[in-house]
């Protein structure tokens, strides 16, 4: 990275509206703010965690800064949805705690990240040479803890360098406008935009309006949206038939439903491309630009796919024995790759639950085409039980939302004393749509007649909005709470 910075010496490098950091700048910034974290104890090996109540760019100069020490980087942005931040705190036993927002009293030393930042101003940029090897431990990642408490992902500085080799070659663009997380994926795709010579924007918070005036703005522009941006913005009057100066979207946290992507895919054009991953993987699957193309113009089943194995990664759909299953079978997804996590941060126990001679179990559920095309069915633990057959409910969702009415569907189970288990749909209306008792049952017709008796929710929820995670997924264990409750 540090030989990006300097090859791109006078080209803008980090944005956010007027303000424009050059490559120059982040590079002696990054020097200046690794000497006061040198002076704080920090080096190879030693635990860093930041925890900044927004996205701003100062988050990417701690990762370079963490980067270039060696040390062992847990980056968090508090929000609303945040959940298990003093567990966090604790469980990834920093040596020194960052912040610009309230964090807990952990016992671990702490500094506020706007005084680090004044000392780092008042340096001289001396070079610090890189220190980090293959084998230490780079980034703890959490995950959303939306079963339990979070699980940190252990993923080394080799790990991560794998992960630079596995993306999409022509994806570069003059400006790659960051709306989600610095500190999950964004943070990353900000950092392989810096080392192709490219310009990253920072927006924060994400508004469909500010989004589509800040692209218009820079022109050329990439992002990646989570599922629901992608819905904010199909949904809003001013940006539903397009966003000027948006060349290309990636996006892949969850899972979108088919008919929603295509209005997207044809409304706004520009290149699209989803990344099926996870922390512990980086990316397993793509499903690329030609693939939306070829969608949109006569195979609209891939729509419902996250696409084939990207270069370097294995994939496989094996049953409950651990033996691959035949094509259109559902099973759960082991994949193997360079890119994948350590282990789980302090839990060998869980770490030998996932990892298994060499493959990685994802919890997801899915099944392969003839093709090679993967098609994801469900989480392992989202599984609905009714009278012993596994409802799957990524397909009732996509069914549910294929009424005209029905803007957003999410499916999970509640306890029955008849079934097991049965099914409870959260349904967002359409703009212009008033919920009601009588387009819910419609949409349940249609899981019957698409699915079966079976699939068919036993309980419909309207709701304005469903509610999201941090990381922007729908919290399901939240809506299992309401649907407990109800």
């Amino acid at each position: 990275m540090t030989d990006a910075l300097e090859r791109y010496a006078d080209r803008p490098a980090i944005g956010v509206g007027p303000a424009v950091m050059s490559y120059a700048d982040v590079l002696q910034d990054t020097f200046r703010l690794a000497g006061v974290l040198a002076e704080a104890g920090v080096g190879r090996g030693s635990g860093l965690a930041c925890v900044a109540g927004r996205n701003r760019p100062e988050v990417l100069l701690v990762r370079l800064a963490a980067h270039v020490l060696g040390a062992r980087l847990t980056q968090v942005i508090a929000g609303p949805a945040l959940f298990g931040l003093e567990f966090v705190l604790r469980d990834c036993r920093p040596d020194l705690v960052l912040h610009d927002t309230p964090v807990p009293d952990t016992g671990t030393p702490r500094l506020g990240l706007d005084e680090v930042l004044r000392r780092a101003a008042g340096r001289e940029p001396v070079a610090v040479d890189v220190r980090a090897r293959e084998d230490d431990v780079a980034r703890v990642t959490y995950t959303g803890g939306t079963t339990g408490l979070p699980k940190g992902v252990a993923s080394t500085f080799g790990a991560m360098a794998a992960r630079n080799t596995v993306r999409a070659a022509d994806w570069a663009d003059p400006v790659y406008l960051s709306v989600t997380s610095l500190a999950q994926r964004s943070g990353g795709r900000s950092l392989e935009q810096l080392r192709a010579g490219g310009r990253v924007e920072v927006l924060d918070p994400f508004e469909p309006r500010e989004f589509a005036a800040a692209s218009r703005r820079l022109g050329r522009v990439s992002t990646y949206l989570t599922t629901s941006m992608v819905y904010r913005l199909l949904d809003d009057p001013v940006t539903a038939a397009g966003v000027p100066g948006l060349e290309a979207v990636s996006y892949g946290d969850s899972p979108i439903l088919p008919a929603r992507l295509r209005e997207a895919v044809t409304l706004w054009g520009g290149r699209w491309q989803q990344g099926y991953g996870m922390n512990e993987a980086a990316v397993i699957c793509r499903l690329t630009p030609a693939d939306h193309a070829a969608a949109v113009g006569g195979r609209p089943e891939l729509l419902a796919s996250v696409g084939r194995p990207v270069a370097g990664v294995e994939v496989e759909v094996r049953d409950g024995d651990g033996a691959p299953v035949r094509a259109g079978r559902t099973g759960e997804v082991w994949m193997r790759s360079g890119a994948m996590m350590a282990g789980y941060w302090g839990r060998p126990d869980l770490t030998a639950s996932a990892l298994r001679d060499g493959w990685l179990r994802t919890g997801d559920l899915g099944h392969l085409g003839e093709d090679g095309y993967l098609y994801l069915d469900d989480r392992v633990k989202d599984v609905v039980m009714v009278d012993g057959d596994n409802i799957y409910c990524v397909p009732v969702e996509a069914a549910l939302a294929g009424h005209p009415a029905v803007a957003e569907a999410v499916v999970v189970g509640r306890h029955s004393d008849l079934t097991g288990e049965e099914v409870c749909a959260f349904l967002v209306p359409a703009p212009g749509c008033a919920p009601g008792d009588a387009i819910a049952g419609e949409a349940c017709d249609l899981v019957e007649r698409n699915l079966s008796r079976a699939h068919r929710p036993t309980t419909v929820f309207w709701e304005r909005t469903i509610p999201l995670t941090a990381r922007g997924k729908p919290d399901k264990r939240r809506l299992r709470e309401l649907a407990a409750g109800s």
